[in-house]
């Protein structure tokens, strides 16, 4: 998976991934992302499916325009 984001927050990102990854059992930066992947799923889930997971998307999502650098 390949993903374009603004500069300001992956290097936000990286700094709090750095700053805890020991104290909140990160393995690796891959981990790190997997569970905000997770915990924004479930919020999404939770306020628009009523908490259920949605069907799997087999298919390849659309692209988008490039995020502005912020």
């Amino acid at each position: 998976m390949t993903v374009s984001i603004p500069t300001a927050l992956r290097n936000r990102a990286r700094a709090a991934y750095k700053a805890t990854s020991y104290a909140e059992g990160d393995n690796t930066w891959a981990h790190f992302i997997a569970k905000a992947i997770e915990a924004e799923t479930r919020r999404r889930e939770a306020e628009h499916n009523q908490g259920e997971m949605y069907p799997e998307w087999g298919e390849k999502l659309p692209g988008g325009r490039r995020l502005k650098e912020s």
